[in-house]
């Protein structure tokens, strides 16, 4: 692969050319879709999406020939046809017979990725975080809302009944006001590195990771943070990765606008990747506590205060195994036939790159910040 093409793909921002179809997937029977990115999420969600055989793949782009292949063995594996492999998103964007684009690149591409598909006329499931500034993610949002496209956030939580339902009861009151909130991340499958590492190109673990978290509590506060605190580590796993500059411990205090107050702690030195008590150090929750009960969203528990003397329940009814990244996809697809609004918009996408840089300002600058000054 030349140096020129893998240059020409990193920088890849400028509009698509006015002779991009603009044919929409709701004047086809299947969805004809361009896969961006097929690297490790890139791959899962073509799985996913083969297995739920919601349309066909036509086209794949990626600058590392192995990454591309791996996909074209996958897509003619589940019976399609030989896929056009690309190394530049604009010239996938050109290609008449792609009218749907779902794209998993490194952080840093979205913003630039997402305004190309969006020009190209092209609908467009577009992995998290949107974006990496808060004038990006303005930039998308406008673009989309001037469009008529389906642009789905790859929160894939908002398509997941373990999350809708105890939302709904959520809002209707079911935990009273809301009082105070946990996330964990603490992950012992790590360090990751290559742009993982550098915040230049993830924007750090508090945005590339957390971001989940931060939607699922916007969703429930119906609202944006107001202000946060916080400190953390670097430097932890030079030895692994010299260039390495992300966060590998921090913790973090936020004020929403409800006045709930969420602690986060996120780490990446919990040890037993290999060992015997692996499940005692790797951990990850959301969790949402009110006056009256309190939830356990990945459990899907509700508990209530003992003097109320109301059992504990789990808060929706989805039953077996729940696989949210198919689900998303399906919730997309349908989205695409309806032409109706997705279940994660770009305004969700924004809102949740909102809160985990307001997370990330705090912990860099060891100091409280508040939205009003991120925002500038």
């Amino acid at each position: 692969m030349s140096s020129v093409n893998r240059r020409a793909f990193l920088a890849s921002a400028a509009v698509a050319t006015a002779t991009a179809s603009r044919l929409s997937a709701a004047d086809t029977d299947a969805l004809r879709v361009g896969f961006i990115g097929v690297g490790g999420r890139g791959t899962a969600l073509l799985r996913n999406f083969l297995e739920a055989k919601l349309g066909n793949v036509v086209a794949v782009c990626d600058i590392k020939d192995e990454h591309a292949k791996r996909a074209a063995a996958l897509i003619t594996g589940a019976g399609q046809k030989q896929p056009v492999l690309i190394e530049d998103w604009k010239k996938l964007l050109e290609l008449k017979d792609v009218n749907v684009v779902i794209s998993a690149l490194p952080c840093d591409l979205h913003a630039a990725c997402y305004l190309d598909v969006i020009a190209a006329g092209k609908d467009l499931y577009g992995e998290k975080p949107m974006c990496l500034t808060p004038q990006d993610c303005d930039r998308v949002v406008k673009a989309a809302n001037a469009s008529k496209l389906i642009v789905q956030i790859g929160f894939q939580r908002r398509a997941d009944p373990r999350f809708i339902e105890p939302m709904k009861l959520i809002h209707a009151g079911e935990l009273g006001d809301l009082v105070e909130g946990r996330i964990m991340w603490s992950n012992s499958w790590g360090p990751l590195g290559d742009w993982f590492g550098k915040k230049a190109r993830s924007g750090d673990w508090m945005v590339e990771q957390a971001c989940h978290n931060w939607d699922v509590i916007n969703w429930a506060c119906k609202g944006l943070p107001v202000r946060a605190m916080g400190l953390g580590r670097t430097g932890l796993y030079k030895r692994f990765q010299a260039d390495r500059d992300v966060h590998d411990y921090y913790s973090a205090i936020v004020e929403y606008e409800n006045g709930a107050i969420i602690n986060i702690l996120h780490s990446w030195v919990a040890p037993g990747q290999q060992g015997k008590f692996t499940k005692e150090f790797n951990d990850e929750y959301t969790r949402l506590n009110g006056v009256k009960a309190g939830i356990d969203f990945n459990s899907g528990v509700i508990a209530y205060r003992k003097e109320l003397n109301i059992p504990d329940k789990i808060g929706h009814s989805a039953k077996g195994v729940i696989n949210n990244t198919k689900l998303g996809l399906e919730a997309f697809a349908q989205s695409v036939k309806d032409r109706k609004p997705p279940v994660a918009t770009v305004e969700h996408g924004r809102d949740a790159v909102l809160a985990c840089l307001l997370v990330r300002e705090a912990v860099y600058t060891k100091k409280p910040i508040t939205m009003k000054e991120l925002k500038g």
